[in-house]
């Protein structure tokens, strides 16, 4: 196994992005074949509203390290910035961040996959452009229209370049009138006309199969107020599905469900769980989202390999994000010995093998090799 990953770090300086592509490929001469590596960008990971960390968090986080860092022989800024990246818990060394929902999609393609245009679309699109002005084709989809995830748009900058090319996907026939209302007055001061872009929109359809950045994209309907869209993306033998604001309810325990079809053996699955299951079936039952819990059992049911939690309550603080991970990780320790010790050889029942291999809690700024 050959990689050209260190010489392409090493040179990157002469590259372009039109090249940068072959920094995810891997040569295997054995088999003779290429295997182009997927990643998934994270730029926003929060639900409802973007939050940004108080004063009050930063002072805590600030002394939470100055005492780990007592008695450590930590005399460089090297020695500094390591002990702060490695040996910090997340929630004092990191954040979750408080960008809405937007991801980036790495494909090997030189045009740009992009899901949903949350408020994370805006530092993108300021990366994008520092890489070079015009010439560039973005495919944008849409999971719904709730603000969170379409508030970016205005601020997306590479719209505002003229010679770039912007195709708005979703499964809504109100796409193109949402999106130019949403920027009229009294929401927005600045017209949709006034991007420079060259825009156009795509509806697409539960069935289709939209082939594109050397991608092959399916979607799905998904509970949730107004109607939302799941995504499956599949390149050769990987795929992983996007599953934001979804609410699953009595019949996702049924044979006959689906979502489990659409997941089945995804090399990730990201999705919508802000609440804890109490929440999820108390007082914040029908308002379109759902917990960690449901998302251990589908995941399990589709022989998931990686769930990954997204859509963050923005109350949440790190610590709390952290402790909802651990909760999530202990129902899923717990899950497989339940079935280990008490369902064996029963015919349909999830094996310990067939649950995601891991949990993560999505951060913005977290980048996922599929």
């Amino acid at each position: 196994m050959f990689r050209l990953e260190s010489f392409l770090r090493t040179n990157a300086n002469l590259l372009s992005r039109k090249y940068y592509w072959i920094a995810k490929i891997t040569l295997n001469f054995e088999d003779n074949y290429l295997t182009i590596l997927m990643k998934v960008h994270f730029k926003g990971t929060r639900g409802s509203i973007p939050t940004a960390p108080t004063a009050k968090t930063i002072r805590e986080k600030v002394v939470a390290t100055l005492l780990a860092a007592r008695g450590k022989d930590l005399r460089s800024e090297t020695q500094i910035r390591d002990f702060v990246k490695e040996k910090l818990p997340f929630q004092h060394g990191h954040t979750y961040g408080g960008n809405t929902p937007c991801l980036n999609i790495e494909t090997g393609s030189d045009e740009y996959l992009i899901f949903d245009g949350g408020s994370g679309i805006r530092p993108l699109g300021k990366e994008i452009i520092e890489d070079g002005n015009s010439g560039k084709t973005f495919h944008i989809f849409f999971s719904h229209f709730h603000y969170d995830h379409v508030q970016g748009i205005p601020f997306f900058a590479p719209a505002f370049i003229p010679g770039n090319k912007v195709i708005f996907h979703g499964g809504h026939d109100t796409l193109e009138q949402t999106l130019r209302d949403q920027m009229k007055t009294p929401f927005f001061p600045i017209p949709f006309e006034t991007f420079a872009a060259d825009i156009s929109f795509e509806v697409h359809k539960p069935g289709d199969l939209i082939n594109i950045c050397d991608v092959q994209i399916s979607l799905l309907e998904q509970n949730h107020p107004g109607v939302s869209y799941g995504y499956r993306v599949d390149q050769g033998e990987k795929s992983f599905v996007y599953s934001t604001d979804a609410e699953h309810t009595s019949p996702a325990h049924g044979k006959e469900y689906p979502f489990i079809e659409f997941i089945k053996e995804t090399n990730l699955l990201i999705f919508d769980a802000p609440y804890t299951h109490s929440q999820s079936i108390g007082n914040r039952e029908h308002w379109g989202h759902s917990s960690n819990i449901m998302g251990v059992e589908l995941a399990a049911r589709g022989e998931v390999g990686t769930l990954a939690i997204f859509h963050h309550d923005p109350a949440f603080s790190d610590k709390e994000m952290d402790d909802f991970l651990a909760h999530t990780k202990k129902f899923l320790d717990r899950s497989k010995l339940a079935v280990r010790e008490t369902r064996p050889g029963i015919p349909g029942a999830p094996s310990p093998r067939s649950h995601p291999s891991e949990v993560i809690v999505a951060y913005d700024g977290l980048v996922f090799e599929v």
